[in-house]
């Protein structure tokens, strides 16, 4: 009996060891799940807040691209892509509500939606180039293909998946000018479909445009400057502030020549404003800047280094690169341009080009020329040369003999007035 007892607690005790082992476990188990799920719930808010801030820090109000990428828009829940940003632009993006899941930032400005990783923060201003809305647009939209490049200079900002009906805002050399988010971007010629009539503007157009001339710039107190060819600084403010209290465009040689091939539209009261030589005329730059005013020189180029004149009011132009000398040639001043022989005188004139950055614009020394002058010009990639004439430019007249308003010392305002108006 007593044997019988102790089997039977030995049981018991293997009974109750069993299950005390098996609580044992199962509340490891049950701890080891509830830690388990604690640990990814944990994991998970922890990866999910990094990616929170990693999408975060890609959001600004003002961002900048760091690579050419895709525009995309949203045609219910699914984006598309529907054209190209180049890298480094500068873009507004609209307020947004960042999540986790956000995987786009979009721009009311743009119209489209930009990846958040193909952006970063930029406090870099957007500076635009406006001086297009001074121009008359033309009465004339073009469509494009469907798939267009839009270019600023050279590069390609845009390419966009679908085609645009613009007005047209002027016509260049490569294509046509629209207006793009606030800016005139091209359009080449062969991604044109078709143009058409339409009224885009009442606004009229000059039929006519001054060019001045002006020599040596000197100060009051200066008596080293006597010739009829020297301008006074009071000469010049007084002229300046008539252009400026009467509304005047000052414009470059780019302008008047698209002006004169018809493919630019300019405002009543456009003006160029041009310099020779290039002696004393860093003078005209704190004067310019002052005023606002847009004006050309006409440089010799070996003679003065194009640095004493750096201004974004001062367009810089060829008048030759060493020969602006007299009694080379026979008639006149004699200027060498009418008779040197042909290889000297190309490669003078291509040598100012190069060293002017590439300008496509001349003034002819003493105002002499003849066919084989222009002829030499045209060689070389000069697009326009200006003379005297006391006449205004006008559309349509040779691009080789655009008439000037020479202007002397004497040059009264009321007589400058009548002059350009």
């Amino acid at each position: 009996m007593a044997k019988k007892k102790r089997k039977l607690k030995a049981k018991v005790g293997v009974v109750c060891l069993i299950l005390f082992l098996l609580v044992l476990f199962g509340g490891g188990c049950l701890f080891y799940y509830k830690y388990d799920e604690y640990y990814k719930l944990e994991y998970k808010e922890l990866k999910d807040k990094k990616k929170l801030d990693k999408i975060k820090s890609h959001y600004s109000e003002r961002v900048v691209t760091n690579k050419d990428t895709y525009l995309y828009s949203k045609d219910k829940k699914k984006y598309k892509v529907s054209g190209r940003i180049a890298i480094g632009e500068i873009v507004n993006l609209s307020k947004t509500d960042i999540t986790k899941d956000t995987e786009y930032f979009y721009s009311e400005e743009l119209g489209y939606y930009l990846s958040y990783k193909d952006v970063e923060p930029s406090k870099e201003e957007i500076v635009k180039d406006k001086r297009y809305k001074k121009y008359v647009m033309f009465n004339e939209n073009v469509v494009t293909k469907e798939e267009v490049n839009l270019y600023r200079g050279d590069k390609v900002v845009y390419t966009i998946y679908a085609p645009l009906d613009k007005p047209i805002i002027y016509k260049g050399d490569l294509g046509v000018y629209i207006e793009y988010l606030d800016e005139a971007l091209l359009v080449k010629y062969d991604q044109i479909d078709k143009t058409y009539s339409k009224h885009n503007t009442d606004l009229g157009e000059t039929s006519s445009v001054p060019v001045t001339v002006y020599h040596f710039f000197y100060k009051m107190e200066d008596t080293s400057c006597n010739e009829a060819i020297c301008h006074s600084e009071n000469q010049i403010r007084e002229h300046f502030t008539y252009l400026n209290n009467n509304g005047f465009f000052t414009i470059n040689t780019t302008e008047l020549r698209l002006f004169i091939e018809g493919k630019l539209r300019l405002p009543n009261k456009s003006i160029l404003i041009t310099i020779d030589d290039g002696a004393r005329a860093e003078m005209f730059v704190p004067v310019l800047e002052e005023f606002k005013i847009n004006a050309t020189l006409f440089l010799v180029s070996g003679w003065y280094p194009t640095s004493k004149f750096a201004s974004p009011y001062m367009e810089i132009a060829s008048h030759t690169h060493l020969l602006h000398t007299p009694g080379v040639c026979a008639g006149g001043q004699g200027s060498p341009l009418k008779c040197l022989e042909k290889t000297k005188l190309v490669a003078d004139l291509k040598q100012s080009r190069e060293t002017l950055n590439g300008t496509t614009a001349f003034c002819y020394p003493f105002y002499e020329l003849n066919d084989y002058a222009v002829n030499a010009l045209k060689e070389s990639g000069f697009k326009i040369a200006f003379m005297g004439g006391y006449r205004k430019a006008t559309k349509g007249i040779d691009l080789y003999r655009v008439p000037r308003i020479p202007l002397n010392r004497y040059t009264t305002v009321s007589q400058y007035a009548s002059l350009i108006n």
